[in-house]
């Protein structure tokens, strides 16, 4: 009998049937009103029996928040790697790698800032993002300083989707190694100043 810790393994077909879903359910977000999206359109779509769809998943917003999730937890993943491996003289590059992979999972942050039913997961996003630019302000911080770094840690995280949504809305003009720059200006060298002021 295996322990409870023990990740079970997930069946081959179980795991396609469910990327299936996903990447239907990504391509009619992209093309219509999420609200106006039917369980019998998305398995049209996906190309599977309709009732397969409640084998795997209790509603569409179930499906949602799962695609979600897991492209949020990849990012804030990315992002904490970054953190770890930066010093002043890589932020640049910090942020630059973090365009090139919003780049690479367009579809996905495309629904994130177009579907009203995204908006818990953005929070959490922001919550967890701005945990890890706390910890990296932390030790910037002089005593006497006005702003908290739980303050500019959200700040920063705030800052950082609402670049991301207009880089969006902007085609990704300009490329990835301009927005590093633009990152490291306008959200890290602002904020760690202010931070660091007394």
């Amino acid at each position: 009998m295996p322990k409870k810790n023990t990740p079970v393994k997930m069946d081959p077909r179980v795991r396609r049937t469910r990327r299936i879903l996903r990447e239907a359910l990504v391509a009619l977000i992209l093309e219509k009103d999420y609200a106006s999206i039917s369980i019998r359109e998305l398995t049209d779509r996906a190309e599977v029996a309709y009732i397969t769809f409640f084998r795997h998943y209790e509603s569409l917003d179930q499906l949602l928040m799962e695609v979600l999730d897991e492209g949020m937890g990849e990012l804030l993943v990315h992002i904490e790697v970054l953190a770890k491996q930066s010093d002043t003289s890589r932020l640049e590059t910090e942020g630059r790698l973090i365009f090139e992979y919003i780049q690479q999972k367009g579809d996905l942050f495309r629904i994130l800032f177009k579907s009203q039913s995204a908006a818990r997961i953005r929070k959490s996003v922001v919550r967890n993002i701005a945990a890890v630019f706390q910890n990296s302000c932390a030790p910037l911080q002089r005593p006497n300083s006005q702003i908290p770094v739980k303050i500019a840690g959200n700040h920063m995280a705030i800052s950082l989707l609402a670049l991301i949504e207009w880089w969006i809305e902007n085609r990704m003009s300009p490329p990835p190694s301009q927005m590093g720059k633009i990152y490291k200006a306008l959200i890290i060298d602002a904020t760690i100043g202010a931070v660091a002021l007394a």
